[in-house]
């Protein structure tokens, strides 16, 4: 494996590009409507850019909320060059979770992806990191975590896949998931994402036969599991 990853094109990994998208693309994971009368809860989960550098001008919307877990998807490699989430966002006791999720990817000398077929670039985010998401999983699972954010490095990627996958579980439409995936694309229009990207995301899904048995039997989750993230994160809909 290690043989092989060292033929694969190596990519320098821009760090001070990264810095300066930190604290972008947030945004709140609720209000989706979900079949049944349902919809996501707003306040409770939301997905962002990472957190170590936020831009000086303005006031970050995290400073906000009352956060009680931030949940960090980089590789370690990231965390070591961009820092942890910065202080003020993990101040009074706000718990911080690092489930590294690409530290096989990300190298010193630069970053060495496996080959993947045009268009499954996110879905090896999924196979090569089943150990990843099934943490991140039982995490959003446990109770008293939320309010609650997660991020990788620009928030779209790894981020963008867990929140499909999250979406997914709770019951809203594809379309609606998809849409979600593309909005990164307004803070990255130089490297925009298609929706062709998630197509094998959700075949893996289907083949494996819908969102709860790929949970429970592709990464290892309980049903407990999987109705508490349900019974925290979904709330009746407007009459």
């Amino acid at each position: 494996m290690n043989e092989k990853r060292r033929e694969n094109p190596r990519v320098v990994v821009d760090f001070d590009l990264l810095r300066r998208i930190g604290g972008r693309n947030f945004r709140d994971l609720g209000g989706h409507p979900v079949a049944g009368g349902q919809r996501v809860r707003r306040g409770r989960i939301y997905r962002s850019a990472h957190l170590a550098h936020i831009p000086e001008e303005g006031r970050h919307p995290l400073a906000g909320i009352r956060l009680r877990t931030l949940v960090t998807l980089q590789s370690r490699l990231e965390v070591k060059h961009l820092g942890p989430p910065r202080a003020e966002f993990l101040e009074a006791g706000v718990r911080w979770e690092h489930i590294p999720i690409g530290d096989s990817w990300f190298r010193d000398d630069g970053f060495y992806k496996i080959e993947t077929p045009p268009g499954h670039e996110h879905l090896v985010i999924v196979t090569e990191f089943r150990d990843g998401w099934q943490s991140f999983f039982k995490l959003l699972a446990e109770r008293d975590v939320y309010p609650l954010v997660f991020h990788c490095s620009a928030g779209r990627d790894r981020t963008g896949v867990g929140a499909a996958l999250l979406l997914e579980l709770l019951g809203v439409s594809r379309e609606r998931i998809v849409a979600d995936f593309l909005e990164s694309n307004t803070t990255f229009p130089r490297m925009p994402l298609s929706e062709r990207q998630l197509e094998p995301v959700f075949s893996l899904v289907d083949e494996n036969g819908g969102i709860e048995k790929f949970l429970l039997e592709g990464l290892g989750l309980n049903m407990s599991d999987l109705q508490a993230i349900r019974e925290d994160l979904l709330e009746p809909g407007d009459t």
